[in-house]
């Protein structure tokens, strides 16, 4: 198959989940398709990355798209004037529009891959003669993230701004999906409601995965005691996390186990977690070469969200590692996890205390979960099962197969409905 591939970034360095699956999804594809990788970049001197992309595409086409505050502001008031979610104005440029319709021009494509949908717009810059499947890829559904963020968001301003794009991203995104002739979803969740918007679409859920030769148990044979909280750190729902766990639940653990610390590991730290660095027990370090060694000289991943969507590659990491994981039920969302045998399961600050102080009386109890976790992302969620069912899409479509069709049982609602 010829591939055109659009992403919002180069996927280097792979410092956040959807970035590594983005580069994982290029890595399976170019091993027996041609790829060509269209994104923008956000500085010129970012283009130099693109080599460390090799042999994951054929050709890389990048157009830069500043970050200025006087630029961003430009792309998000023209954005309001034409009624767009800020999101999706903000990632809009009109050089990679152009870009979009000369190679859909000059070149004949098989399917047209686009990472999330607010890059839907660029469709619209698809040349009339192509005759390429255009799917989709949904990494979450924004629109319930954004619903899950306002229980939690902080300052009022940021509470605001996500109420006015709520308001514009639902309905947006319900229409952008139904551009496409085939949608990715990676939850079951994800999946009924995509199914629900986007009815004509076929629908196939890949969810994420891990390499699970690069995160090895053969790393975890000394677990130290730190606990460790992973993941880019100027993600909203990530900073509530490990602001939550910092204030509410470690002080508690550490009357009961004292020198208990968390390193929280993630790149671009927003202010709020820096400030927790000054907390005792708590140790924030910023972007690291290799998490692996975190993972290793842990007791336990913990994983307290209470915002967001998706499924968490941190928990497939920790789990592919052998290291007993404890996340709220949220965390786990999409996952085929069973509390108490590969995971377990916390909502309220005594919950994880309670299971963490278990995990730390118990070695037995952290080797047995770690084992299972292992087992279970081995079976189901190593990188190549996953992203074999998108190539199974890309080959149904190009058959012009039917889908099957959705029916929703009498009273039943999909998410965020």
């Amino acid at each position: 198959m010829n591939i055109l591939f659009l992403s919002p970034w180069l996927p280097w360095p792979p410092f956040s989940g959807a970035r590594i699956r983005i580069l994982e999804t290029l890595r399976y594809l170019s091993r027996g398709h041609r790829v060509t990788l269209l994104s923008t970049v956000r500085r010129t001197e970012e283009v130099e990355q693109a080599s460390a992309l090799n042999g994951s595409c054929e050709r890389i086409v990048t157009t830069v798209l500043s970050d200025r505050t006087q630029a961003v502001l430009r792309r998000l008031s023209l954005g309001l004037v034409r009624g767009r979610a800020l999101i999706q104005s903000f990632h809009y440029d009109s050089n990679l529009a152009q870009q979009v319709s000369r190679l859909t021009s000059q070149d004949s494509w098989d399917i047209i891959h686009v990472e999330f949908p607010f890059l839907a717009p660029y469709m619209s810059a698809v040349s009339p003669r192509s005759r390429a499947k255009k799917v989709l890829s949904m990494h979450n559904i924004e629109s319930v993230r954004f619903h899950r963020e306002l229980q939690f968001a902080s300052p009022m301003a940021r509470r605001i701004l996500i109420r006015c794009d709520r308001f514009f991203f639902e309905s947006w995104e319900k229409r952008a999906i139904r551009r496409f002739d085939g949608i990715t979803g990676v939850s079951e969740l994800d999946r009924r409601w995509i199914q629900r918007y986007a009815p004509t679409a076929a629908v196939e859920l890949v969810p994420n995965g891990v390499d699970t030769q690069y995160f090895s148990s053969a790393w975890s044979s000394k677990p130290g005691l730190p606990l460790v909280f992973t993941g880019q750190m100027d993600h909203p729902p990530n900073v509530d996390a490990v602001v939550w766990f910092c204030n509410e639940i470690l002080p508690i653990l550490r009357r009961k186990a004292p020198g208990l610390c968390i390193k929280i590991v993630g790149s671009k730290p927003h202010q709020k977690v820096l400030e927790l660095g000054k907390k005792e027990g708590v140790e924030v370090t910023g972007e690291v070469a290799d998490i692996r060694p975190y993972l290793a000289e842990s007791s336990a991943l913990v994983v307290p969200l209470r915002s967001g969507g998706g499924t968490r590659l941190k928990i497939l990491q920790a789990m592919a590692m052998g290291r007993p994981v404890v996340s709220t039920t949220l965390g786990a969302e999409g996952l085929d996890v069973t509390p108490e045998e590969n995971i377990l399961i916390a909502d309220t600050p005594d919950q994880f205390v309670n299971h963490i102080v278990r995990l730390l009386a118990s070695p037995e109890t952290a080797s047995r979960l770690g084992t299972a976790g292992r087992r279970l992302v081995v079976q189901k969620y190593d990188w190549p099962l996953c992203l074999r069912r998108l190539e199974s899409l890309y080959e149904r479509l190009l058959r012009d197969e039917p889908h099957p069709a959705t029916h929703l049982a009498q009273g039943e609602s999909a998410l965020g409905a």
